[in-house]
């Protein structure tokens, strides 16, 4: 019986992988669109997608990784002449792999240690695949 309990597992396991790396294939292609408005990748750039801002934070851009930080500038109309805005910024490291075509989204936890949860971490990407989605595409405020 716990022979046919292990290779359940095990499937399973594979699975979710599965669907984990096509995740990050969905997250780069996404992610290339709203790449596309930046003309240096280097430096700091605010991206405006479907009347949203989106602000990239590079921390690190190599040959064949970038890693940086993306979050959502809030439009705030609180009865002023002038709408200001703010960002928030998540506790989110992404990670563009160029020579495999794949975007990594992690937890600051996630980054600083080297074993975390597949459940996690399909979990904190879809979460990035439909903000990004939502963002370029515009079907709803994601907010």
């Amino acid at each position: 019986m716990d022979i046919l309990v292990n290779k359940y597992r095990s499937s399973h396991k594979l699975l979710n992988f599965n669907h984990l790396m096509q995740i990050y294939e969905k997250n780069y292609q996404l992610l290339m669109i709203a790449l596309e408005f930046i003309s240096d990748q280097q430096k700091t750039s605010t991206i405006l997608l479907k009347d949203n801002l989106v602000l990239y934070e590079p921390i690190s851009v190599s040959k064949y990784t970038n890693i940086f930080r993306l979050y959502h500038k809030f439009k705030h109309h609180a009865n002023s002449a002038q709408p200001s805005s703010y960002s928030l910024k998540p506790h989110l490291i992404y990670t563009l792999y160029k020579d495999a075509k794949l975007l990594e989204a992690k937890t600051l936890k996630e980054s600083r240690e080297f074993h975390s949860q597949i459940d996690n971490k399909i979990a904190i990407n879809l979460g990035v695949y439909n903000w990004l989605k939502y963002m370029i595409e515009k079907k709803h405020i994601y907010q």
